[in-house]
């Protein structure tokens, strides 16, 4: 319980930080991007306040953020877009408010497969390139304020994409319907074949 105190920025040999579901209060001190060997960093669950420090882009070594559940306010930072080794990033269930950056799909980030933006207050439109990231797999953006169209998939194949609660003044490409609904017939062909081979039932010529 508490708030992260002072001493714990200077430890910079960390590099794993797991502190989910403790209660804790007050704000991420900007020192956090002191903490350069940093690889995983949880601090869900918690009742963390203020903003998200931009100093998290000067974590080249971290791979799994995990913010979701606080009271944090304020602005996603562009500066997540210099985290090169990304794999995770989750700060659904906040406060936030503004733009999404382009950054969080930007070629440094391309490891980055699952982002989790969803319950918060963020606005404007979803950015054009929000396809472009290569192994993006799980996108979640529903429960916000944002408006506009959906901008065209490029080449990312997701597997989840969380939209609801979510207001357009356009139209979904095709292309997005085209992949859903061949995924969508790729896991009912499966789940026929498994539940029928599972009961002995075989195609007979």
């Amino acid at each position: 319980m508490g708030n992260i105190p002072e001493e714990f920025y200077s430890n910079t040999d960390l590099e794993e930080v797991i502190v989910k579901t403790n209660s804790l209060s007050g704000t991420i001190s900007s020192k956090i991007g002191d903490l350069k060997r940093l690889n995983t960093f949880w601090a869900s669950f918690n009742t963390l306040t203020g903003t998200i420090p931009d100093t998290f882009g000067s974590l080249a070594n971290l791979q799994e953020l995990e913010l979701q559940s606080n009271q944090l306010t304020g602005r996603i930072p562009s500066q997540f877009g210099q985290m090169g080794q990304i794999d995770f990033i989750s700060v659904e269930n906040n406060q936030l408010t503004g733009p999404i950056p382009t950054e969080l799909f930007g070629i440094n980030l391309a490891g980055l497969r699952i982002l989790y933006l969803n319950n918060n207050q963020l606005s404007s439109a979803i950015p054009n390139n929000y396809g472009s990231a290569p192994r993006l797999k799980d996108l979640w953006l529903n429960d916000n304020q944002l408006t506009g169209t959906l901008p065209i998939i490029a080449e990312g194949e997701f597997l989840f994409l969380g939209m609801s609660y979510v207001f357009y003044l356009g139209i979904i490409s095709a292309r997005f319907f085209v992949s859903v609904l061949t995924l969508a017939f790729y896991f009912c062909f499966t789940f026929a074949s498994t539940f029928f081979s599972n009961r002995g039932i075989t195609h007979q010529q």
